[in-house]
């Protein structure tokens, strides 16, 4: 369970905060949508519950437990993230874009291998073809599958979304959100 409890950040230099006394409660198992005009906060505030930005006020718990308690990397190693920016690193291939998070966990090579061949495939890209490739060489909509696949491949508890498939077309935009 995710909860908010009155949750507010202001950014500096700022005349009014990006996220102002947010509660909110997203109980085990559910899908929870922020939705809104751009600029009021829905990036924010994925961005808090990660610990990538710390609130300036308020609590944020998961499973009952204050996320400031945790170290915010093995936090994020927990917590599936897709951003609007997709985010790959372009010096990484393909295959170690999507291993990151498992090589953090530990897991053996051959099973990093399988996974990522698994997530190529449902995603609908063909690990032959792809998983040597770098990110540059892929499109704007294959780039963001492959943000979606690292993001799932430890297949985490908890999976933060933001904008994840704007630059997918709407056939693969519906095969990734099933």
């Amino acid at each position: 369970m995710i909860e908010l409890k009155e949750v507010s950040k202001l950014y500096r230099g700022q005349p009014a905060p990006a996220v102002d006394n947010l509660s909110m409660t997203v109980p085990n198992g559910e899908t929870c949508v922020l939705v809104g005009p751009s600029g009021c906060g829905k990036s924010t505030t994925l961005r808090m519950i990660n610990r990538l930005i710390e609130p300036n006020s308020g609590t944020i718990m998961i499973d009952n437990k204050d996320i400031r308690e945790s170290d915010p990397d093995k936090l994020r190693m927990d917590i599936g993230y897709v951003i609007q920016q997709i985010g790959l690193l372009p010096h990484r291939t393909i295959e170690e874009n999507i291993a990151i998070v498992p090589r953090l966990h530990g897991w053996p090579k051959d099973r990093i291998k399988k996974r990522v061949e698994e997530l190529l495939d449902l995603i609908g890209l063909d690990p032959e073809v792809t998983r040597s490739k770098f990110p540059s060489q892929l499109s704007g909509g294959q780039m963001q599958r492959v943000g979606v696949a690292r993001a799932m491949a430890v297949d985490p508890p908890i999976m933060l979304m933001d904008e994840p498939f704007g630059a997918v077309d709407p056939i693969a935009r519906n095969h990734l959100q099933d």
